[in-house]
């Protein structure tokens, strides 16, 4: 019986050792890739949280400054109206009573209801018309005549932000006595509500004049205070 024969194998030592240290030190750079490449990665998001941060502080400097500003305003505005608006002195800034007890009756009544008063909110161009025929009517002008354009299609009552003062054109026609005449523009000079007088035309004799006036008087809308957000990206 042949016995069989074994090949041996002579394993080199120091190849042996060279191929451990190679496979360590492949582990210690895939572990360093690892780890640099998570680095890198945890560094962009701390950089990206940080600089949201930032600006969230920023936004959050400026709604502070803002609202100190508008607290700063808002007491200005309150010394003003009680220095020039609630006054002592018997007469209003247009003439009449400077007391609170007779705002319903023009020119009667105390600057700050006056000046609230002064802009009607609404657009209300047949109410305009009314005013005016009894503004005529206190001051005996006889025959009255007043013209306009009604803009209710076009112009809004919705409260605004910025809301601004919007010019109504009307015109105004009638007889009276040179006095009555007089005291009409004197009246609309003392309204509560501006009128300013564009045109001016007299005719006729002392005592049967013919007047015609342009005017322009206003409205502004309601003013609404907007509170908006604002997200940070």
């Amino acid at each position: 019986m042949n016995t069989p024969k074994v090949n041996k194998i002579n394993v080199n030592p120091k190849a042996l050792q060279i191929s451990k240290e190679q496979s360590t030190l492949m582990a210690i750079v895939a572990t360093a890739t690892v780890i640099t490449v998570f680095c890198l990665m945890s560094s962009k998001a701390l950089l990206g949280q940080a600089a949201y941060q930032r600006r969230v502080i920023n936004a959050r400097h400026q709604s502070a400054n803002q609202l100190n500003s508008d607290i700063d305003n808002a007491n200005n505005l309150a010394n003003q109206y009680n220095n020039v608006f609630i006054g002592k002195d018997s007469q209003n800034i247009i003439g009449g009573i400077n007391d609170s007890k007779y705002n319903s009756f023009p020119p009667n009544g105390d600057n700050g209801n006056i000046v609230l008063d002064a802009l009607p909110k609404v657009y209300d161009f047949p109410a305009l018309l009314t005013s005016m025929s009894v503004l005529l009517s206190e001051n005996s002008i006889g025959s009255p005549s007043i013209g306009g354009t009604d803009q209710s299609t076009t112009l809004s009552n919705s409260p605004s932000g910025k809301p601004t003062a919007t010019p109504i054109d009307i015109t105004v026609s009638g007889t009276g006595t040179y006095q009555a005449s007089e005291q009409l523009v004197k009246t609309l000079e003392s309204s509560i509500r501006p009128f300013d007088v564009t045109h001016l035309s007299l005719g006729g004799s002392g005592k049967s004049l013919s007047i015609d006036l342009d005017l322009t008087t206003y409205y502004q809308q309601a003013k609404t205070v907007n509170i908006t957000s604002k997200e940070i990206k």
